[in-house]
């Protein structure tokens, strides 16, 4: 009985210094915010939108630091008239990644994405910092938060590099 109540003296302030010095909810690590971005050509029309469709939205394909990248969502917002894609480009391991965009054989765009590792004991948040299109810097929108992306006109023609206007 003795030996019964020095055992538990010992181990409930071992249990309770244990477990009260966890204040975490989770320790997974927050999902960063997904990047989104819409597509326009020189005069800031739709090049995805049904109306006037130059591209198909599933012909967009991603590459990300020149590995195949399949996290490429897509959705309507009707706000813009245009498709909306979304993907989550962050790598666990960098402060900064490139994500190329293939639009035709010859047509590829360059977002090169800068983000913030903010490690606590509890978990690890993650908040971009700066995004450059085709070597140009760029601000989400401050009311939808999307990127708008303007594909120079002569670009979708002959297949050449788009550039920021």
């Amino acid at each position: 009985m003795k030996t019964t109540k020095l055992f538990l003296a010992m181990i409930i302030p071992l249990a309770a210094s244990v477990t009260g010095c966890n204040r975490c909810v989770t320790t997974r690590p927050e999902t960063p915010a997904p990047l989104s971005f819409y597509l326009v050509d020189e005069r800031g029309n739709s090049l995805y939108s049904a109306s006037n469709a130059q591209y198909h939205p599933d012909s967009l394909r991603l590459t990300l630091d020149q590995e195949p990248f399949t996290y490429l969502f897509s959705g309507r917002d009707e706000s813009l008239d245009n498709i909306v894609f979304e993907t989550y480009p962050v790598m666990y391991h960098k402060k900064s990644v490139r994500l190329m965009l293939h639009h035709r054989k010859k047509n590829t765009d360059t977002l090169d994405i800068s983000y913030s590792l903010k490690r606590t004991p509890c978990f690890t948040n993650y908040s971009y910092t700066s995004i450059y299109y085709n070597g140009k810097k760029i601000e989400p929108d401050p009311t939808t938060g999307h990127l708008q992306l303007a594909l120079q006109e002569d670009a979708s023609q002959l297949g050449q590099t788009a550039v920021l206007n």
